[in-house]
């Protein structure tokens, strides 16, 4: 019980003799997820104050501090403001609220802490990753990629001996003020700013509005595993909104902002990561209207959005478009279309917005990535990132087809068809727990994403997301389909 659950000195020490290496930090970290692990903390039980722990293991309030903030980032703690830390519990719906609260999970199914990076790190690539987020790199047009960088490299190089501009290089942002005009977004290149790729917008805006750890951040339910990794690892109460296949569950996105009362919700609004459904317009009207009910800031993510195909695009609408950036503040990035070594992305919102992220971007970094910057500027200004992505919506209709078919054979219930995008999002047969069926699969050198990876809720376990592209691996089905049968 909580009340016999103590750290100590010893403790520590004798942690130090096993692993003289092991920093104090490291030290409680382990000692606690024993502690859960072993089920001497159970869920939802409270653990020793900061102070306490600080004086049991005579470490500093910071020390012990860190080691709590990093328990929480792993899964194994939540924060609940002026109440102190507790071990995460059952992920169910608040009575008040209906709203699956995913700051408490399953403590019986933390992730495993490498699991995610596995999919982000290309030594871990063995025989097959169904489940990756990037495109093959034969996919990526390099005679065009290589003609902009030669042609950047030609040009005058003073920019490379001095600081620029922290909001970005002009020429791009005026490239991207008509980009988002043609999306019906007015917007002044004074209200773009550029970032390095997507992930450091979401970071960039996560640091400069978020800084109460234990305050409620909605975000879709599910949603990118890099955005949930981010937010727990400050501290946030995250929130699930439900995704329908029409977008967030506006009921539930209504219940959350009465009982939370959160400052942000994080959306995907078209090709969400990872179902690759998107937000009808009348939804976005609904959620737009409770935005403004509850005095609530949308971060709009349309990392995928330029995979739309042009005849599906006038049917759909992006939050950006009908709130002209009064609520809205649009992340876009070029990452995923040229290569995720290119990292390059923006945000674009009102101008106090923009001056308040640019504050915290000052003393974050000192530049931007003035070649990537210019090589997209490049792109941009010739037509050529257009006709790039024209051919990549070709390719993945296409291929888009034998995956479905391949998944069919499987049993596996794709709730994403017909649906554009890179993504397929598939609810194995039988129930299975996804996660099981992916370590067998790693075990045999194959790197899948089951849902464990994008929602902390029990609603998503018996599901996977398939990289549409990733799909043409014939060995990798062969063996999905081996392990599948010897799961059930």
């Amino acid at each position: 019980m909580v009340e016999t659950f103590a750290l100590s000195k010893r403790e520590l020490d004798a942690v130090a003799i096993a692993d003289p290496k092991t920093g104090l930090v490291d030290r409680i970290f382990l000692l606690v997820r024993t502690a859960i692990q072993s089920k001497q903390l159970g869920p939802g039980q409270r653990l020793p104050s900061i102070r306490d722990v600080a004086r049991a293991c005579d470490v500093s309030r910071d020390t012990a501090t860190r080691a709590y903030d990093k328990l929480v980032a792993h899964g194994y703690l939540i924060t609940r403001p002026g109440a102190g830390f507790y071990v995460r519990g059952q992920d169910v719906p608040d009575k008040r609220t209906g709203v699956a609260d995913q700051s408490r999970g399953d403590a019986a199914l933390p992730m495993p802490e490498d699991w995610r990076q596995r999919l982000l790190d290309p030594r871990t690539v063995l025989a097959g990753n169904l489940g990756g987020g990037n495109l093959p790199v034969a996919w990526i047009n390099e005679p065009q990629l290589s003609n902009a960088l030669r042609s950047v490299a030609r040009g005058k190089l003073n920019w490379m001996m001095e600081y620029e501009d922290q909001q970005g290089y002009l020429p791009l942002r005026q490239q991207l003020h008509l980009k988002l005009g043609a999306f019906g977004v007015a917007v002044d290149p004074k209200q773009i700013m550029t970032t390095i790729g997507g992930t450091d917008a979401l970071n960039l805006v996560v640091m400069s509005y978020l800084r109460t750890p234990g305050e409620a951040v909605l975000v879709d339910d599910p949603a990118s595993f890099l955005l949930i990794d981010r937010l727990l690892a400050s501290g946030l109460n995250i929130i699930g909104v439900p995704r329908l296949h029409d977008g967030p569950d506006v009921e539930a996105l209504r219940l959350a902002c009465e009982h939370h009362r959160p400052r942000l919700f994080f959306c995907n609004t078209l090709l969400h990561n990872p179902t690759s459904t998107s937000l009808e317009p009348h939804k976005a009207f609904q959620v737009l209207q409770i935005a403004q009910e509850f005095d609530l800031t949308i971060v709009e993510d349309d990392t995928y959005g330029d995979l739309l195909p042009a005849n599906t695009a006038p049917h759909l609408t992006r939050l950006a478009t009908l709130d002209q950036l009064r609520r809205v503040i649009y992340i876009g990035s070029f990452s995923k279309i040229l290569g995720v070594g290119l990292r390059v992305g923006y945000i674009a919102a009102s101008a106090q917005s923009i001056e308040w992220l640019l504050r915290y971007k000052s003393v974050s970094r000192a530049t931007n990535g003035s070649l990537g910057e210019r090589t997209v500027y490049r792109l941009l200004s010739e037509g050529t990132y257009r006709h790039h992505c024209e051919q990549l919506r070709a390719r993945l209709n296409s291929s888009r087809v034998h995956a479905l078919e391949k998944l069919c054979d499987l049993d596996i219930a794709v709730t994403s068809n017909p649906y554009p995008g890179m993504y397929l999002w598939g609810r194995l047969p039988g129930e299975l727990d996804a996660l099981c069926v992916a370590e067998r699969m790693l075990e045999a050198g194959y790197l899948t994403a089951p849902g464990r990876l994008f929602s902390q809720s029990q609603a998503c376990r018996s599901y996977m997301r398939f990289n549409i592209a990733a799909c043409e691996n014939e060995t990798a089905f062969r063996m999905l389909a081996a392990t599948i049968s010897r799961s059930r």
